[in-house]
């Protein structure tokens, strides 16, 4: 059997991944037909991500109960690539998705830094693929909304010993200056053949169809794809679910404080009544927003990758 056409979406989170794994996950049967192989991400980040994570995590010296050797996870990630195409499946393209790849949102907020293992993790993982990814694609946010969201996403599973507080996370954030160029240099670094397409969250409802069309190439009908069955989402925390965990976390400490998420988030939800979460002051969200309009200006400039624009859908 040739090599198949590998196709790697990896997040970055808070940018739609969710939607367009759904999506993938709802069409993986007619895909398939189309001889697309979409492999769904929660098989991806069992059987490949998180025994890289733990190997690296392992060579960092971090103590984590499951621990892999570099044989132990050749063999693991061997055996789920190995079982992925039957010897009868007629598959031309496989799609890879798992918005873990560069790490966690708790990497962003613990450091203020866009994913402080993504070096790593990003080439542990690339060199598990026995294929050559061809193509890579990634959603880019706006720093201030990113790492509001991370921050959120952060609270849900965080535990008392690992709180940080967000004058803790703005703190680091400003004084790192984050980057989406230097992580895009990573994947290029990680997959050196892949043509990297990248498109902003923020133009995300008007590219969509542009984004699926890409990852699932020119054999399949978009037209023929089917809205997911569940529509009822994660809800996410409004800005007062925060503001009042916080408030608790500063009153009653932290552990009493946290077990008190779910019942803050079922109060406070997000909706007409609530807004979003959003730390910052008018003039960091603006000094923010200078920083991604600038980086966002270098990457359409570089020749390496390809930035998908409003005006394209226009003229595709």
């Amino acid at each position: 059997m040739s090599e198949p056409y590998v196709v790697l979406h990896g997040g970055f989170h808070k940018t739609a991944t969710s939607h367009i794994q759904s999506m993938l996950g709802r069409n993986a049967g007619y895909l398939k037909k189309q001889g697309v192989l979409y492999v769904h991400h929660r098989d991806m980040r069992k059987e490949l991500t998180v025994p890289c994570q733990l190997y690296v995590y392992e060579q960092q010296g971090m103590n984590f109960r499951t621990k892999y050797t570099a044989a132990e996870l050749a063999e693991k990630t061997g055996a789920f690539f190995d079982g992925l195409i039957g010897q009868k499946d007629r598959i031309d393209r496989v799609i890879l998705s798992d918005e873990n790849l560069a790490g966690h949102c708790g990497h962003c907020v613990k450091r203020g830094l866009l994913y402080l293992w993504r070096d790593e993790l990003v080439g542990a993982i690339a060199g598990q693929i026995p294929w050559t990814v061809r193509e890579v694609h990634l959603g880019l946010r706006n720093y201030a909304d990113f790492f509001a969201s991370a921050y959120v996403e952060y609270l849900r599973s965080v535990t008392s010993k690992n709180f940080i507080d967000e004058t803790v996370m703005r703190k680091r954030v400003l004084e790192h200056m984050p980057n989406w160029m230097k992580v895009l240099k990573v994947m290029r670094n990680s997959f050196p053949e892949a043509k990297i397409f990248v498109w902003r969250y923020e133009d995300f409802r008007q590219l969509d169809e542009r984004v699926l069309s890409n990852l699932c190439g020119p054999s399949v009908d978009l037209s023929k794809l089917k809205q997911p069955k569940d529509k009822n989402k994660r809800p996410t925390a409004s800005g007062r679910a925060v503001s009042e965990l916080l408030q608790m976390i500063h009153r009653d400490g932290a552990e009493a404080a946290l077990e008190q998420r779910v019942a803050l988030q079922d109060k406070y939800p997000r909706g007409p009544d609530h807004g979003g979460y959003d730390p910052w002051t008018a003039h960091e969200r603006a000094h923010l927003k200078r920083m991604y309009d600038q980086d966002i200006d270098d990457i359409r400039a570089n020749p390496d990758i390809t930035l998908l624009e409003l005006e394209h859908v226009a003229n595709h």
